[in-house]
């Protein structure tokens, strides 16, 4: 087959061709049970937008491409698990204001843990796992699932929030989640450089009940609106299409989704440079009393917890990033940075 779909075949799936009883193709009616290959296929399909979101979000963040590929979707088997991911292992609770009811618990090993948080903190990946690793890995998927429940809402058309990530101690052998009927998917990890590892997600049953329904209320509303719902390799199919000439593909870069690759545009992030963030420069504070604060007028004194020649603190959304020395500019005053703010304070300010 072609790896551009032609004229004709897209015409046919835009005018609705093969829609019948019959045809295999489409989505069928909510209504019709759905066998375990599709369920375990929309399980996939919905997780791995997640892991598609982890991508991009992970790479930006510690300057090294990583790629998250599903490589099964099944009933859970802790051996499985266990066999895949052999070390000591953290959960990471995945859960949601909106959109979905209950929680999906993400099984990763430490050692996997303390490497994603040191490149985080612009180290080299080597550091051994400590406590503060937690806050972290937390914060690094809170950032993956905002954009998570975005793609959720523009591209599968299931408006949702989420809830802070909960990063909890994990044993394997005595596993304190939902275990009864749950899913589970492997998924492989390879971050530039580095050995490739596994995490693990495990879906309880009335999460993946509710991924299957809503994904069928969606083809329904969509059916019902003219559009067509289509399966996972027509979706794949439609992908070639925006693979474009030599000439744009320097423009993309390669994710994957549910182990499809996808390409997806690599000034994505220039989304974000435009954003506005308050920058302000913090001289000293002072604690005061209301009676004190009342008393004052001009001319009084306030005393700065801050030695004359100290450098003054540069905070942007309220975190110190840095510090540096008060100058003047054109009869304006800057601040000349002098040292960055540790990546590890940086972590804890974010507690």
């Amino acid at each position: 087959m072609s790896d551009i779909l032609s004229q004709e075949q897209i015409d046919a799936l835009l005018t609705g061709f093969g829609t019948d009883s019959g045809s295999s193709g489409f989505s069928t009616d909510s209504t019709q049970e759905t066998s375990e290959v599709d369920r375990n296929e929309l399980i996939s399909s919905t997780l791995g937008l997640f892991f598609q979101q982890a991508n991009s979000v992970i790479t930006t963040v510690i300057n090294k491409k990583t790629t998250f590929i599903v490589e099964s979707c099944q009933s859970i088997d802790f051996s499985k698990i266990k066999e895949k991911i052999p070390s000591v292992t953290l959960s990471l609770k995945l859960g949601f204001k909106t959109g979905f009811e209950g929680d999906c618990f993400l099984i990763i090993q430490k050692k996997d843990v303390a490497l994603l948080s040191d490149l985080m903190m612009m180290g080299d990946g080597s550091a051994e796992y400590s406590e503060d690793h937690k806050d972290a890995i937390g914060e690094l998927f809170n950032q993956v699932m905002g954009a998570y429940t975005t793609a959720l809402g523009s591209e599968m058309g299931i408006p949702s929030s989420a809830e802070p990530i909960e990063v909890l101690e994990f044993d394997i052998d005595a596993p304190d989640i939902p275990q009864d009927d749950s899913e589970m998917l492997i998924v492989s990890l390879e971050i530039e450089e580095k050995e490739k590892s596994y995490i693990s997600v495990i879906v309880p049953k009335a999460f993946a009940d509710q991924i299957v329904e809503k994904n069928s209320s969606t083809a329904s509303s969509q059916k019902s609106s003219g559009n067509i719902g289509l399966n996972m390799s027509e979706i794949d199919e439609l992908s070639k299409v925006t693979a474009f000439d030599s000439g744009h593909a320097s423009d993309f870069t390669e994710t994957n989704i549910a182990g499809v690759p996808v390409n997806a545009p690599r000034e994505n992030i220039d989304m974000l440079l435009d954003i506005d963030l308050d920058v302000s420069i913090e001289l000293g504070r002072s604690l005061l009393s209301i009676k004190r604060i009342l008393e004052l007028a001009p001319g009084s004194i306030v005393e700065l917890d801050r030695m004359a020649g100290e450098p003054v603190d540069l905070l942007v959304n309220n975190k110190v990033v840095a510090r540096g020395e008060v100058v003047v500019i054109d009869e304006s005053f800057g601040i000349r940075i002098v040292s960055l703010v540790s990546p590890e304070e940086r972590i804890k300010s974010l507690r």
